[in-house]
């Protein structure tokens, strides 16, 4: 029988952790929501969470399961989306700043700091073509009005879904900033703007195509302009850009999201509680029941699954327009592939023991530019020890290298978790992603004294996410469907809705999702805790 303490009534209940849930459960707790957030796991946070492995005589490591790359965090104000949410749920943390990080490039090293100047005083000189320099200032000031549009605008956050919009976009008209062309060249692919500024050089090319990669998961034939603009802004920003990284780890964001939740009355976290059901009775989503025989009465129900994993919830015949929604809006979309990790700890004697131009705190490795999304044709690689020593113990690194969304399901489907080709695969896994580690670390292999290998199955099992996969593939011009549903009661967020992908993404997801379940007094009221920016941009 379910402990009784678990089953309840409540306003709000939402279905998974990832950054899109806490997002939009922190935001409906400050509005004065009661929200009970279910979360299969048994930390919180999906592909944000941290987890903890003891070694005996040396102590405890931290280790990251996903994202550590951050910007636009540490200033009081900021466009950043994850940003607003903290300031709107009243939770910060302690930012490390930092300048710099490393690439392993077909050409060769690339060791530069943020922002502008060295890319253009260094990387260009050494690795572009004769007209490398004056093509990309050509291209920077054909992007600045796109980077002065979309970096300056209204805050996401202002974003719902109903005519009420009209109102709570409209405070800020006045940041609204003329877009040559129009606003739908913002959606067309960034190799097209590339193309149209006769920008040929074969490494600018493959270099911004790489970054189009690692945001989006396609390269610049498939990425938004919009998405590059942005990118570019924060390298422009007139006094300089760093790199953002919080204390405590990534884990301290889902724990700084969840406080935003748990703070307030009637807010609820629930960990080791796996939805079965999305309960409907009298044609309205009215509360989930867990594996455990829980009950959660609401008047809303949020899910952050995956689509499919919605789709499963809800019991055949409760609701057919919805069920042929969610196959029909995202049939034009395809999963993207998933991830291998390694996370290890390793022995520092000899090495630095805080980031620095000879052992940056991120690197990354990409063998060949013929294929940005091959399997295992780039690794990204963090030592997080180097920004927060409380990550591993004295005299220890913490590392965390993985491939990015390119790794095939199908080479792992099928295997037994337990046996011998299964630790097979495993072990060449670790073997690929330490040759990355020793471009930046020769002779890492040998300090390993801590080894953990995820693959395809691990993101399917704890992330629950089916294939393992990393989100949808959405291409430049097309639009993830958004977070409203025909079953009333029922809403969705997390990387399957609108925009998709990443740690702003899901954050903005996760508000626009909330947006919709506010008065626009709500609304409003929470928008005056936002403070507004005016970036100028030296490009």
């Amino acid at each position: 029988a379910a402990p009784p303490e678990r089953s309840h009534e409540t306003d709000v209940v939402v279905i998974g952790s990832g950054l899109g849930g806490l997002s939009c459960a922190g935001v409906l707790a400050a509005a004065g929501r009661r929200v009970t957030v279910c979360e299969s796991h048994h930390a919180v946070g999906g592909a944000c969470h941290a987890f903890r492995e003891r070694l005996p005589g040396v102590g405890t490591f931290e280790f990251e399961s996903g994202p550590s790359l951050y910007s636009g965090l540490s200033a009081t104000s900021s466009p950043s989306q994850l940003k607003h949410v903290l300031q709107v749920i009243g939770e910060d943390l302690e930012w490390l700043t930092y300048d710099r990080w490393n690439a392993f490039l077909p050409e060769g090293e690339v060791n530069v700091a943020v922002g502008y100047r060295e890319v253009v005083e260094r990387l260009l000189p050494r690795f572009g073509g004769p007209n490398a320099v004056q093509q990309w200032k050509r291209l920077m000031s054909a992007l600045k009005p796109y980077s002065e549009a979309v970096y300056n605008s209204p805050p996401f956050c202002a974003i719902r879904e109903d005519p009420w919009a009209i109102f709570t976009l409209g405070r800020y008209w006045s940041r609204l900033r003329p877009i040559p062309g129009g606003p739908q060249k913002l959606s067309e692919p960034f190799a097209d703007f590339l193309e149209a500024h006769g920008v040929d050089d074969a490494f600018i090319r493959n270099y911004l195509s790489m970054f189009c990669f690692l945001l989006q998961g396609l390269p610049s034939y498939g990425a938004p302009t919009s998405m590059m603009a942005y990118m570019m802004a924060d390298l422009y920003r007139k006094g300089g850009t760093c790199l953002d990284y919080p204390r405590g780890g990534s884990g301290a964001i889902a724990a700084a999201l969840a406080r935003g939740v748990t703070k307030r009355p009637g807010g609820r976290l629930l960990l080791r509680a796996h939805v079965e059901e999305i309960l409907v009775e009298g044609g309205r989503a009215r509360g989930v029941r867990l594996r455990d025989g829980t009950v959660v009465r609401a008047r809303d129900v949020v899910s952050s699954a995956d689509v499919r994993v919605t789709q499963a919830l809800v019991p055949a015949g409760a609701c057919p327009e919805l069920h042929e929604h969610l196959r029909e809006r995202w049939r034009p979309f395809r999963p993207l592939r998933s991830f291998v990790h390694l996370h290890a700890g390793l022995r520092a004697d000899g090495l630095p023991r805080a980031h620095c131009p000879d052992f940056p705190a991120q690197w990354g490795v990409v063998d060949s530019w013929a294929d940005l999304e091959a399997p295992r044709n780039m690794v990204l690689v963090s030592v997080p020890s180097l920004l927060d020593p409380a990550c591993a113990p004295e005299g220890f690194h913490a590392l965390h290298a993985y491939t990015p969304a390119t790794e095939p399901w199908e080479d792992w489907e099928g295997l037994d978790r337990g046996g011998p080709e299964y630790a097979r695969r495993k072990a060449e896994a670790a073997d690929f992603l330490l040759a990355a580690v020793e471009r930046q670390l020769p002779g890492a292999r040998g300090r390993v004294v801590l080894e953990r290998v995820g693959t395809p199955l691990t993101h399917e099992r704890y992330l629950r996410r089916p294939r393992g996969a990393y989100g949808w593939r959405v291409e430049a011009g097309r639009d993830l469907p958004g977070h409203t549903t025909p079953l009333p009661g029922l809403h969705l967020c997390g990387d399957s809705t609108y925009p998709g992908i990443g740690v702003p993404a899901a954050a903005m997801g996760g508000h626009i999702c909330a947006n919709n379940l506010l008065s626009v007094a709500e609304h409003w009221a929470q928008l005056d805790r936002i403070p507004l920016w005016d970036c100028e941009l030296e490009m």
